[in-house]
């Protein structure tokens, strides 16, 4: 793979870097700073207009890369050219963050909150805050204050769900959950992770439950591997087992007819298959536990094969 000698580029390929990564929403901070350093910062004044969005791309960017002092010349020029600036005011929080000064951040968040109350930036600041500090409470209050706002972020309500699980809360976080799909009804990540919570919470309509949200993350994501992991858990043969797997059955308790428990086989076989292919293609250099993984699936497909 080629890589970019970011510190020998143009000025006018540095600019348009810049811009395209900014407008697609890529973060390489360390790559910004370089470029800004070696490249921009020589003559800012020829990106017009631009520089202001440039400074801004810049000061976050150092703040990821732990340049605070870059990132505090960025915020002074902001200043001085918008003396007012609300989005000027939150970078500053940001690095008080980077600083560890939570209590100011804390309050600069609180300022931006009361003044624009329908901005979701400054309030998600202010769970970035509690969570650094280790405040998961205060930070489960503040989302859930957040989403009777902006009540369609799936990011809020899947940053929630892990929440309420360090919690040890799994109906609320899997509630969490069910609000993504509804928001986003074809990622198979929540479908698979709605899998892992109801089998974690055991019992036959949980099994079942899980076995259906596998089935469907595969249906949207046919590569998922974890979820064809998942459909072997709902079909678990004990005795052959991966080393990580516990020993149940849970498939067999609940099922409720022979012509489902033959589904559910067919559909652990299939995984078994699709997992084979997939180790099959991984050299024993990169993964010495492969050759043992291919054996004990093959075990297991026999055995799934003679129930």
């Amino acid at each position: 793979m080629v890589t970019t000698d970011w510190t020998q580029v143009s000025y006018e390929e540095g600019r348009q870097t810049l811009k395209k990564w900014r407008e697609c929403g890529v973060r390489r901070s360390e790559e910004v700073v370089e470029i800004w350093e070696h490249v921009i910062s020589r003559s800012p004044s020829s990106l017009g207009d631009e520089q202001w969005a440039v400074l801004e791309q810049v000061c976050i960017a150092s703040l990821d890369a732990a340049r605070v002092d870059l990132a505090q010349e960025c915020i002074d020029l902001l200043h001085a050219q918008f003396p007012n600036s609300n989005r000027v005011l939150k970078l500053k929080g940001m690095q008080l963050e980077a600083t560890e000064h939570f209590q100011k951040a804390l309050d600069i968040y609180e300022r931006l909150v009361e003044e624009d109350p329908n901005n979701n930036s400054y309030r998600k600041r202010k769970v970035a805050v509690l969570l650094a500090q280790g405040k998961r409470l205060d930070a489960i209050r503040a989302i859930n204050e957040y989403l009777k706002i902006f009540l369609n972020d799936p990011e809020a309500w899947l940053q929630l769900s892990e929440l309420y699980l360090l919690e040890n809360d799994v109906p609320k976080s899997v509630h969490c959950l069910e609000e993504c799909v509804l928001i986003q009804p074809l990622n198979s990540m929540y479908f698979r992770r709605l899998g892992d919570l109801r089998y974690t919470q055991g019992g036959a309509d949980n099994v079942e439950l899980a076995r259906a949200y596998y089935e469907r993350a595969l249906k949207i994501n046919p590569t998922d591997l974890r979820s064809q992991y998942g459909i072997l858990l709902v079909r678990n043969p004990s005795g052959l087992l991966l080393k990580d797997f516990q020993s149940n059955n849970q498939i067999a308790s609940t099922t409720k007819s022979p012509s489902e428990k033959k589904k559910a086989g067919l559909a652990a076989v299939d995984a078994i298959d699709n997992l084979v292919n997939r180790y099959q293609k991984i050299s024993p250099k990169s993964n010495p536990e492969s050759d043992g993984i291919l054996n004990c699936l093959e075990a297991m497909k026999v055995t799934i094969g003679s129930k």
